[in-house]
């Protein structure tokens, strides 16, 4: 997308990538002239007070009804581009301050794209008036084109109740839809008021349609073939970071939707992972103040509803790195229960949310706390993670939390195809040219038959980084850096199989080391041994092992 670029909405009610388009300040008015004069009502300009800020009267002789507005109007434009660029913005100026004329007063954007001729094409949107907003500091007042325009261009009229802010936007066609009711849609109190308001036009929303404005949806009709409750696991270096970020990157590319990335360790807990109340200071004085703090569960989980409810709801996902390095029934509480799915992807079963839990929703999505009594995880709202069973100081998982997870495995030989690396290692009669990823195998081979050690212990073909087995070229498989390689073979190879895999069979594992006047009781001295005899630590018969592997 280039820097000029952004979301818009076509006049056939999709979502594009174009240049935006604004009216003239003569276009405008030509516009607001044309959406106010239309079955049977007058228009007339009474004054113009700004640029931004008509007085205008209009009458319906049929109807026997007039009105008299203070409108204060600007072209839905768009923002900068660092913020996101599905928003756009009005700004009335510093002249204008809407809170002088709230009996009165209404706050309409217009917005077009490519076509500023015809008045079908336009969305009209429009603002509560707010009486703690500095209008004299000309802020922005924005819109979401995803969960706002698009809306309103396809059904016609749309009301925001994701924010708490109660935007509204429609076609032209129902402008006076609007102003029949624009305190009660803007400034009512309560849902039920707002329910009520919507009602009194039946023609414009039935009752299904007033619940998809003010309830929580879990089923969105959102549909992947990924699974919802995702662990990778397998043995260290076998890519499943990796192959997490690969798929995160499939699920996501080319949507709005938002991916966290959390890790787990044995400190953390249900506070850090769904929120806590915790001190913070006020942003205008130093004032230190209690408010719910969400952890990375509720960000995306707010994410995935408030997706949910627009017309086009997108995927979010939340990561989990070694999910069983904390404990796991602890770090979840609650929500263990909803990690059940149905067909759909939508939790099989609800919970009771916490006071806190349901302010903070209520405050995020807009509504009021008893919108969110009970709760499910929504069905575009994904939750995928990575685990270890062999690393030190991890956690068990009982057999209920497991079985609401879909498990894959990925072998200690998975994806290792384009391993090409090759180095000499040792010195003298010692020296002799290998290749990582056939060493790799001839020890988990020695791991597996001499020393009886798991599968989940061995060492997949990434446990050195791409970058330390990079080799020369395409063409050239000589390891890059070969000072480099065997600094990481004696850092983290030799470190992991001393201290952890084959911790309790060192002399048997490194056996070439106590024939070749080394000690297999200090790592330091197989370290030495590595530099002089190379692979020739691992004992006489390794070499067979190495073999065996195809070189």
């Amino acid at each position: 997308m280039e820097r000029n670029e952004r979301y818009e909405v076509d006049n056939l009610g999709q979502i594009v990538v174009g240049n935006p388009t604004t009216l003239t300040p003569t276009e405008k008015k030509i516009m607001i002239e044309k959406v106010f004069s239309r079955n049977g009502w007058n228009y007339e300009l009474l004054s113009e007070e700004t640029s931004a800020h008509f007085k205008i009267k209009l009458v319906n002789s049929n109807l026997k009804k007039e009105y008299t507005l203070n409108l204060y109007h600007g072209n839905v434009r768009k923002e900068d581009p660092e913020r996101n660029r599905e928003e756009k913005k009005i700004q009335l100026g510093t002249d204008n301050d809407p809170r002088n004329n709230v009996d009165d007063g209404i706050i309409l954007g217009f917005y077009v794209y490519e076509d500023k001729t015809r008045i079908d094409n336009a969305i009209i949107v429009a603002w509560p008036i707010e009486k703690n907003k500095n209008y004299p500091a000309n802020p922005s007042l924005r819109v979401n084109m995803r969960s706002d325009i698009l809306p309103a261009k396809n059904q016609g009229f749309h009301i925001d109740k994701t924010t708490g802010k109660n935007v509204v936007a429609f076609r032209p066609e129902f402008i006076y839809y609007y102003l029949e009711r624009y305190k009660q849609l803007h400034y009512s109190n309560s849902d039920e008021q707002l329910s009520e308001a919507i009602r009194e036009d039946s023609g414009v929303y039935n009752d299904s349609e007033i619940q998809d404005v003010l309830e929580i949806k879990f089923n969105s009709g959102y549909q992947s073939n990924f699974e919802r409750n995702r662990i990778i696991f397998g043995a260290p270096g076998t890519g499943k970071s990796y192959n997490l970020k690969k798929d995160c990157n499939t699920l996501i590319n080319g949507t709005t939707g938002s991916h966290e990335r959390v890790t787990f360790h044995p400190d953390y807990a249900y506070s850090h992972f769904v929120g806590t109340y915790k001190p913070v200071t006020d942003d205008n004085n130093s004032e230190i103040k209690y408010e719910f703090v969400p952890g990375p569960f509720m960000r995306v989980y707010v994410e995935a509803l408030r997706s949910g409810r627009t017309g086009d709801p997108q995927p979010h996902l939340l990561l989990i790195e070694e999910i069983n390095r904390a404990k796991v029934a602890a770090v979840f509480g609650d929500v263990f229960q909803l990690l059940d799915r149905d067909d759909d992807g939508v939790s099989e079963y609800e919970i009771q949310a916490s006071e806190d839990v349901k302010k903070y929703l209520a405050k995020e999505l807009g509504g009021n706390t008893e919108n969110y009594t009970k709760i499910k995880i929504p069905d575009n709202m994904f939750i995928w993670a990575t685990m270890n069973s062999a690393d030190q100081g991890v956690f068990p998982m009982d057999t209920a939390f497991k079985r609401r997870w879909n498990f894959e495995y990925l072998g200690i030989d998975k994806n290792d195809g384009d391993i090409k690396g090759k180095i000499k290692l040792g010195t003298g009669s010692h020296e002799l040219e290998v290749g990582w990823n056939h060493l790799r195998k001839a020890i988990n081979e020695k791991l597996a038959e001499d020393c009886k050690v798991n599968e989940d212990k061995l060492m997949g073909p990434y446990f050195l980084s791409k970058k330390v087995i990079k080799t020369v070229s395409d063409t050239d498989n000589t390891i890059a850096d070969p000072d480099n390689f065997k600094n990481a073979f004696k850092n983290k190879v030799i470190m992991y199989l001393y201290e952890d895999a084959a911790k309790q069979y060192k002399r048997r594992l490194f056996d070439g080391c106590n024939t070749a006047g080394f000690s297999t009781a200090k790592y330091s001295s197989v370290c030495d041994a590595f530099d002089e005899i190379g692979i020739a630590i691992f004992g006489e018969n390794f070499k067979e092992f190495y073999d065996k592997q195809g070189v």
